[in-house]
């Protein structure tokens, strides 16, 4: 009697294979977390195309997000990262600035891919590694590509994969007959993935991504390409194909050779390996290789791709962290202008902080100055690099503002000539955005909390907006929108002596604790560094 392999498939007809393809599409299409990953992925794409805001829209998607917030500021200290730049990372947008747009843009798909997968096995870990590889790798294409617009081949690279991530994670039988078949040198990955699914697992995964309303430009750009020799495109569309087929290619030599699991293996010379010299005669020509360039290329795509799977907890080998510096700054001695009732400006008094409890009742980290020292150097190094856009450094410290004074909500409002009103721009937090819509208010003069912070270019900080003076203060506007605000703050912004905005930040809590005065400084630190931005 013939001994029946567990891992091998029965041989079916054409009709039954796909039969089975089509109940496989539809178990996908039908499995409750996958179609909201295709809409995840759907809207990190998009929002990663609007140009000027793309960097603004993608901090608040990873902001709404607690865990992907969470990784992607891990990935940011990890010890590949941190040695560039020294000091601990706080903020999702400096943590942009500091990795790159695109390394987060990829960084934050491959961890949505991941959250949505409630079974995970090595064979899982391998693909979507695999898929994280080839997105690495397209980058450098771009990087020295003559097309402007070229980040959709690092997309398009991510997803050349996704047939057989699925097949890992939905199907792991048709996904073990397929692969052993390759790994036995039996058949080619596309003869094997026919004879199983009755097409090309490219073929399979542009399907899927069909289902879940994926550009159709990306959907084209995961289908094979022909056999042999590529020839060089004049298209940009027909480039983007040929980067997304030599990214999964040239992660397929990486892959092959690289121990990712526990063990790890031996350190690989890509100058002398056969599959680097089939990648240059496939591929050199089209994209440009150069033969003495392309194992150090092969090489930093390893590092990339082990230090994001790592970060990814995918039972990388782990590289043990070397121990942050901790850095200390002078406090700068401001002062405070007696301008308006003494409870309402900032606390001047000390707080004694309690190490084994984490925050106060209000939220209010115990550690919110080291928070904010962090913050005000974050801030003078995207400063003084030249190289960022004036809502990044505004959304910047809006996010130190929430994640060192425990803030739920905190906005951005300018001033408009036009309507003479001011208007929230940008927000972060619980409710953003209906909140920024609600902040909204007339520029004439009145003696309300907000208006007495503009005239006397005042920092306020309410602990408890409920007493009554404080109440009486609030305008009917603020007492209506945000009805639950018991604790905020109030940065006025001046320029040339003109208010043009203010920083505005609640919490639900009432916070007795206070700010106090090396807080304080620091905060008027922060915002000095803002205006003195504003008025470059």
């Amino acid at each position: 009697m013939t001994p029946v392999n567990k891992n091998t498939l029965p041989v079916l007809s054409e009709q039954l294979i796909r039969q089975r393809r089509d109940q496989l599409l539809y178990k996908i299409s039908t499995d409750q977390s996958l179609p909201s990953l295709g809409i995840a992925i759907s809207k990190v794409i998009k929002i990663t195309s609007d140009g000027e805001e793309s960097v603004n829209k993608l901090a608040k998607f990873i902001l709404s997000d607690v865990g992907l917030t969470k990784e992607i500021l891990n990935l940011a200290n990890s010890v590949g990262y941190r040695n560039s730049h020294g000091t601990t990372v706080t903020t999702v947008s400096k943590a942009i600035f500091i990795l790159g747009f695109d390394i987060v843009k990829t960084s934050a798909l491959g961890m949505l891919m991941l959250e949505c997968f409630s079974e995970r096995d090595r064979n899982l870990y391998y693909e979507l590694t695999h898929s994280l590889c080839s997105s690495i790798v397209a980058r450098e294409c771009i990087s020295r590509s003559m097309y402007n617009d070229a980040e959709e081949a690092s997309i398009s690279a991510l997803f050349k994969n996704i047939g057989l991530l699925l097949l890992a994670s939905q199907a792991p039988e048709i996904y073990r007959a397929i692969t052993e078949a390759v790994k036995s040198g039996e058949e080619s990955l596309h003869h094997a993935s026919v004879k199983q699914l009755g097409c090309s697992v490219e073929h399979f995964g542009s399907q899927v991504l069909q289902q879940w309303g994926m550009p159709e430009s990306i959907v084209q750009n995961v289908v094979s390409l022909p056999p042999g020799q590529i020839k060089k495109s004049r298209h940009r569309s027909e480039w983007i194909k040929q980067v997304a087929a030599f990214s999964a290619d040239a992660s397929d030599v990486i892959m092959r050779h690289t121990q990712f699991q526990a063990e790890g293996g031996p350190e690989i010379n890509f100058s002398s390996e056969k599959f680097t010299k089939d990648l240059l005669f496939r591929y050199g020509a089209a994209l440009e290789l150069d033969p003495k360039t392309l194992p150090d290329w092969l090489s930093k795509a390893v590092s990339e791709t082990e230090q994001l799977a790592r970060t990814l907890g995918m039972h990388i080998v782990e590289v043990p962290d070397k121990q942050p510096v901790t850095e200390t700054a002078e406090i700068p001695d401001l002062d405070l202008d007696g301008l308006l009732p003494d409870e309402l400006m900032m606390s001047w008094e000390s707080v004694d902080v309690v190490q084994q409890v984490p925050k106060y009742a209000s939220g209010k980290p115990h550690n919110a100055r080291d928070l904010l020292l962090s913050g005000v150097m974050e801030m003078t190094q995207t400063i003084s690099s030249g190289k960022f856009q004036l809502n990044d450094l505004v959304l910047q410290m809006l996010e130190i503002l929430q994640g060192s004074l425990g803030f739920e909500f905190a906005t951005a409002s300018l001033k408009d000539a036009k309507s003479e009103r001011y208007i929230a721009r940008i927000s972060i937090g619980r409710d953003w955005n209906k909140k920024q819509k609600a902040f909204n208010f007339s520029s004439i003069e009145s003696n309300d909390l907000f208006h007495l912070s503009l005239k006397n270019n005042a920092d306020l900080m309410i602990a408890d907006a409920s007493t009554p003076k404080i109440h009486q203060l609030r305008p009917e506007w603020h007492r209506t929108h945000f009805p639950d605000a018991k604790s905020m703050m109030i940065l006025p912004l001046m320029v040339n002596k003109k208010p043009i905005g203010l920083i505005y930040a609640e919490r639900s809590l009432v916070a007795p604790e206070g700010v106090p005065p090396d807080e304080t400084a620091l905060v008027k630190t922060m915002k000095g560094q803002l205006l003195a931005a504003m008025n470059r």
